[in-house]
């Protein structure tokens, strides 16, 4: 159980390193940064990758059994990264809301960052608490594993 939760806080992870590099795509392609105003690699790589990505999270997160919490967590990631990918496509009829796809992409980045150091830290849930103490404890304190010797 303890692989399959590693898994999961790594599959999390690689979700924000997608992102990172869709903010890149779309970085690339505005003209007034050099770009030739070309967003199909963006689109492209967000439709595809991103969202295999946003899958594997609740996907892991069912398999490695996190609490339940964290599966609705990772749930709405999907979801909001499903109404990311709408937005851009709501510019001929609503351009106001297509307009918040930039502020999504943010609010996207940041929950999943969030989720990916919760993952991370609980990864090993079930092991004793004293071990992950010392796993998680800022540096320069000391952790209650270490007050029993």
């Amino acid at each position: 159980m303890r692989t399959l939760r590693q898994i999961h806080a790594v599959v999390a992870w690689l979700f924000v390193a997608t992102i990172v590099y869709q903010v890149y795509l779309a970085g690339a392609a505005i003209a007034n940064l050099g770009g030739s105003g070309d967003f199909s690699a963006h689109a492209g790589f967000g439709f595809e990758a991103v969202g295999l990505a946003a899958l594997a999270v609740l996907i892991t997160a069912i398999l490695a059994r996190v609490p339940r919490r964290d599966i609705g967590v990772s749930f709405l990631l999907l979801v909001q990264y499903v109404i990311q990918t709408i937005l851009p496509g709501l510019r001929a009829s609503t351009p106001a809301i297509a307009a918040l796809h930039p502020l999504n992409a943010v609010l996207l980045f940041a929950f999943a960052t969030w989720y990916a150091r919760h993952a991370w830290i609980t990864r090993n849930a079930g092991l004793p608490a004293a071990i992950i103490a010392d796993r998680v404890a800022p540096a320069g304190t000391e952790s209650p594993a270490s007050d029993a010797g």
